[in-house]
């Protein structure tokens, strides 16, 4: 019997760090706010629908896709699988191409738990990267 599946109410949205050129280190692509207004409060959450890059660095870059994880000293936590930027091409991956992850900014994780704010971690510097996201509110 087929299953019903209800498609939740997003709105398609930039990563609001815009167009990131890479450093080789974490890179912030999108800032998850917490929703804590009054009759608001509660998780938010987004989707990668889409990555764009444009390699021009003389070699493929691999992408990696995560968040930092707040334990100690923040590290990247990778949540996508590893993608590969070819030299010298418009790279771009939609929501075919990409596993769905649900990055999750959620009012009572402490300081040691997982937010919804979106990195990219590179292995070569200027490599321009922009996401486009479904965004959720709970």
């Amino acid at each position: 019997m087929p299953r019903l599946q209800v498609e939740r109410a997003y709105i398609i949205s930039g990563g609001n760090a815009g167009l990131v050129a890479t450093t080789g280190g974490n890179d912030l692509l999108h800032t998850m706010a917490i929703a804590s207004t009054p009759g608001t409060t509660g998780a938010r959450s987004a989707a990668i629908s889409k990555i764009m890059a444009y390699n021009n660095t003389g070699a493929n870059v691999t992408l990696q896709f995560g968040t930092l994880n707040r334990a100690g000293a923040p590290a990247f936590v990778q949540m996508i699988p590893t993608l590969v930027a070819i030299n010298t091409l418009d790279n771009e991956w939609d929501e075919e191409d990409i596993p769905f992850y649900e990055f999750m900014s959620w009012p009572q994780l402490t300081a040691a738990g997982r937010t919804g704010d979106i990195y990219v971690l590179a292995s070569a510097a200027a490599v321009l990267v922009a996401i486009e996201l479904k965004v959720y509110q709970a």
